[in-house]
């Protein structure tokens, strides 16, 4: 059996300010702007077994926290029988409470509904 597999992964994330330096892992996945995506990083290696994901906050100067590393707090334990035959891409989404979901398709994976609904607040209400 194997010890990992190899996909292309989409970060999304939906906190209110930007994220560098993510790390799935221990490989560089990118970062993302406030409420936002960034570009797939192909050929990343995920191991099966327990996931760790860390990301560091930006945002104008000044702002509290900047720089600061944060990893996710819910655990995430992957065996091979959770990911679909077909798949090829993985959709990191980080959420504002520092909790991460994993979405694994055939293609490149849309936003969480609850990711929507963050985005959605945010644009109503200005949150």
């Amino acid at each position: 059996m194997k010890d990992d597999i190899v996909l292309s992964v989409v970060l999304y994330s939906y906190l209110d300010r930007p994220i560098f330096d993510v790390m799935l892992n221990g490989s560089g996945i990118g970062g993302a702007n406030s409420y936002g995506g960034n570009g797939m990083i192909t050929g990343i290696r995920v191991p099966f077994g327990k996931q760790a994901l860390t990301w560091r906050l930006d945002g104008p100067p000044g702002m509290a926290r900047n720089g600061e590393t944060v990893a996710m707090k819910n655990p995430i334990n992957l065996a091979a029988e959770q990911i679909p035959a077909d798949a090829h891409y993985l959709a990191v989404n980080i959420y504002p409470d520092n909790t991460v979901e994993f979405v694994f398709d055939k293609y490149i994976p849309d936003r969480t509904p609850r990711g929507d609904q963050i985005i959605d607040k945010s644009e109503r209400h200005g949150e």
